[in-house]
């Protein structure tokens, strides 16, 4: 069974006035969305929330719409597909990348099927927070694909 995922961007400034601020649901900014990448596999937050926020340490930048498509180049594989809005396929977690300010982006991971915000953080946070799981799995990973028995 896969963890379906969608990663959206959109600028912080969507946010802005929302009591819950970047906590807010997806739907709310999904209007203003440069891109909504669903992702079919690994969508839980050690596995694809990790693997944003790795992905940020290089690729951190204002423009969401040139982040968007480096996103949408640097993330492909055969199980991912572009969609008009969030909610026109069934995933579990959502990933809003909170742009417009490199030195302020934020990573919102929201859980559709319990209907809450796990988590807002910056990259650096959201690493420490599940490094360790995230080496695990990994190493778990590999060594299941490498086993010759």
């Amino acid at each position: 069974m896969a963890t379906r995922s969608l990663i959206m961007v959109v600028n912080r400034e969507h946010a802005r006035g929302n009591s819950l601020g970047l906590a807010i649901h997806p739907e709310n900014v999904a209007t203003n969305s440069y891109v909504n990448m669903y992702l079919h596999h690994d969508g839980y937050p050690e596995g694809r929330g990790v693997e944003i926020a790795v992905w940020l340490q290089d690729n951190n930048e204002d423009d969401g719409a040139a982040m968007a498509g480096k996103l949408v180049c640097d993330m492909y594989y055969d199980s991912c597909y572009l969609y008009p809005s969030v909610s026109s396929i069934d995933h579990q977690y959502t990933y809003v990348i909170w742009t417009g300010d490199k030195h302020k982006t934020m990573i919102t991971c929201y859980d559709n099927y319990s209907t809450e915000c796990i988590f807002v953080l910056t990259p650096k946070k959201l690493i420490e927070k599940y490094k360790y799981l995230y080496e695990s799995n990994r190493i778990k990973i590999y060594k299941s694909n490498t086993n010759t028995n």
